[in-house]
Order: structure tokens, then C-alpha cells, then sequence
């Protein structure tokens, strides 16, 4: 395990306005103040990671296509199938478009390290 060979610190010091950055940062990449300044010091530029909220209603969204997906695999009525294919082709499409939108604003969403937001 990675953090088993990890026994030696690093200390450094900030200003109570540099720490608060560092720590809403590092919350905002999902990462711990130490994992986000160990990449930082790494050439690895953190990404601000989609809330918690956004991914459930994702996966939310999934459900509904996989809901649609079966009424029409049990549906015998070929009106009803295509209805229910249609939807769900619909509802996919959009959980595509969102995650696509999520990442490319993700990409340039970089947590600057400079101190900006």
C-alpha cells in the first residue's frame, strides 16, 4: 500500500487565507490536502471532479433508460415497443450529451494553482 511507505513530512507554512485555497482545492478535486499538493508537486494538474448531486442524477437518468428498456423487451403491442425504445433512445442521448458537457467542462475546468478561481 502506497501510504505504508509514505512516513516522512513535509512541512510548510501559509497564511489562513492560502490554507482555506489549498483546502477548498483540494475538496473540489475530491482529493485530500495531502494528495492534492503531492500531485501538485508532481507535474499533475488536480481537476475539479462533477458534485455528488450532478453523478446521482445521472445515474438517476440511467435508471429511467433501463426502466424504458424493459417495458419495451416486455411489451408485445409493436406501437408500445417503439414508443418505449424511442424514450429511451431520447433519454440516453441526453445522459450522453450531459456527461460529454461534464467533461469537457471538467477539462477546462482545472483548479488553477496560482491562487485563482
Amino acid at each position: 500500500m502506497a501510504n505504508r511507505q509514505r512516513n516522512l513530512g513535509i512541512n510548510i507554512r501559509v497564511t489562513p487565507a492560502e490554507k482555506k485555497k489549498i483546502e477548498r482545492n483540494a475538496k473540489k478535486c475530491k482529493l485530500t490536502v495531502s494528495e492534492y499538493l503531492r500531485q501538485i508537486a508532481m507535474n499533475i494538474e488536480p481537476k475539479e471532479l462533477p458534485s455528488d448531486e450532478i453523478i446521482q442524477s445521472i445515474m438517476r437518468l440511467q435508471n429511467e433508460v433501463s426502466l424504458f428498456e424493459r417495458y419495451a423487451q416486455s411489451s408485445t403491442n409493436e406501437n408500445n415497443i417503439r414508443f418505449y425504445r424511442n424514450v429511451a433512445d431520447r433519454l440516453s442521448r441526453i445522459q450522453t450529451e450531459t456527461l460529454q458537457l461534464l467533461t469537457h467542462s471538467t477539462e477546462n475546468n482545472e483548479v488553477k494553482i496560482d491562487g485563482d478561481d
